[in-house]
């Protein structure tokens, strides 16, 4: 029994004796903080760009909902992409008119089919938004964004909440808004990658050629004209303008030409706007990538342009013209600036003249490359005429609208700001695209030290205090 007791007051024995209960009571402590945090609807989102987060574009539509909706997740629950379900789950928890349900297709054909109205079937991994009798699929491929290498599609970004936000927004509005595609002089229309992008904010897109038509249709919500070649026939004009005059929305993108076009400049002239013959060129190294006709404009203060200053992004205007305010305007117009040049450029108005060099004709700048313009006679009480006006399309071209994500986002905020759904601008990708840590050779130096020389050494000094005082106890 003595020996029994003498183990016990064994220091070792006592000291062993108490870390063993000092480990047993953090475990303890742990384990019951993790439940505890379990439980607690609460969550960070510390990755770089965002990634299982919503904008505030969606908590404002989340906001404002005032009916249920559904999501139909057409996966069983757990086998998705755990990304895709996170975002889900961010509009569940957010908002109970949210829910979400989850259906096998291959389990459930019969379910799936009555929403495949083409009959051209939907895919695995696709998600189905319901609200009412109204329907949004949003096929498993929308669900991102490719690019092409060697006619190869690669994942490059995340869009399920751009699909899923503007599904959302589909479903719980009474009708969508309409653009018309003015055709018939020579106008590029809307390009692919743009009408997708109108397709997913639920716009409908038509073509208008007012050579048959009475008038702009009734229903239109914006007049679209894109870089016409050649005039409009006086009827057409007036078709125009009788559309304008009557609370009216329209945006025109003019390209530089080589023929006149009185009855376009006509109309734009009696908003108060002209367009300068001539190909701005940029000499401020902050304001060209690479060529002095690319122009990477500043973004003023407009409900337009805000959004896109305001996440980092910018624009670029290849071979633009300027769009010049006129002395003389009725005072009821409202021209605010959007894109505009540094003081530094000049205007080429010789185009024989293939040099960058700057001539004894060409004009100084600032230049407007687009600009807003609103139109409400103090008598006026219907809603204001407006347009937004750009001496420029190739930014919606090509690369340039996939990879320049302010030239897309420009476009589609002048549609949304002509309708006044200023709370649906720029509701952006997430890039899937990994993320190095750069390091300078500093500060790769000063980490070898502390990882190599400084934490051991801490560790070291500290192992020889707690060694020296239990040593004299």
């Amino acid at each position: 029994m003595k020996k029994f007791e003498q183990l016990f007051n064994d220091k070792k024995v006592k000291y062993g004796g108490y870390s063993s209960i000092m480990i047993a009571v953090v475990i303890a402590i742990l384990i019951v903080i993790n439940l505890v945090v379990d439980q607690i609807p609460l969550k960070w989102d510390l990755t770089a760009n965002q990634m299982y987060s919503l904008s505030d574009q969606t908590y404002k539509i989340l906001d404002n909902l005032d009916q249920e909706v559904n999501i139909i997740a057409l996966y069983e629950a757990g086998k998705g992409n755990a990304i895709i379900d996170e975002i889900l789950d961010r509009y569940t928890s957010y908002s109970d008119k949210v829910k979400i349900e989850y259906v096998d297709p291959v389990k459930n054909p019969g379910f799936v089919k009555k929403f495949d109205e083409d009959g051209q079937g939907i895919s695995q991994g696709s998600l189905i938004v319901t609200s009412g009798d109204k329907v949004k699929v949003i096929s498993s491929y929308d669900l991102y964004n490719y690019s092409y290498q060697d006619y190869t599609p690669q994942i490059e970004s995340l869009a399920v909440e751009q699909r899923v936000t503007g599904g959302i927004m589909y479903v719980t509005s009474d009708e969508n808004p309409k653009i018309y595609v003015l055709q018939g002089h020579g106008e590029l229309g809307i390009p692919y990658d743009v009408q997708k992008q109108l397709d997913t904010e639920n716009y409908e897109v038509e073509d208008l050629n007012l050579v048959t038509a009475d008038a702009v249709p009734e229903d239109a919500d914006i007049l679209f004209i894109s870089s016409p070649k050649r005039d409009l026939t006086e009827e057409e004009e007036e078709k125009i303008r009788d559309y304008l005059e009557n609370s009216g929305k329209a945006v025109f993108l003019m390209d530089i030409l080589d023929t006149e076009v009185p009855n376009f400049e006509s109309i734009l002239k009696s908003y108060g706007v002209g367009l300068q013959k001539g190909l701005i060129i940029e000499q401020d190294k902050n304001h060209y990538v690479s060529n002095p006709l690319y122009l990477v404009p500043n973004l003023e203060s407009h409900d337009i342009v805000t959004p896109i200053k305001s996440t980092d992004m910018y624009t670029l205007m290849p071979a633009a013209q300027p769009v010049e305010e006129l002395d003389v305007k009725r005072r009821s117009l409202e021209i605010e600036p959007l894109l505009t040049t540094s003081e530094e450029a000049w205007l080429k108005t010789d185009f024989d003249d293939q040099s960058l060099e700057k001539g004894a004709e060409d004009i100084s700048g600032a230049f407007n490359i687009a600009v807003a313009i609103t139109d409400k006679p103090d008598d006026y009480e219907a809603e204001p005429t407006q347009l937004v006006v750009i001496g420029n399309s190739s930014f919606i071209n090509g690369q340039f609208a996939t990879q320049i994500p302010g030239n897309m986002n420009f476009l589609l905020n002048s549609f949304n700001w002509l309708r006044g759904e200023e709370e649906s601008i720029s509701i952006r990708p997430k890039s899937l695209t990994l993320q190095r840590l750069n390091m300078t050779s500093q500060q790769i130096l000063i980490l070898s030290i502390i990882v190599v020389i400084v934490i051991p050494a801490i560790v070291f000094i500290m192992g020889i205090v707690v060694w020296s005082r239990r040593r004299h106890l």
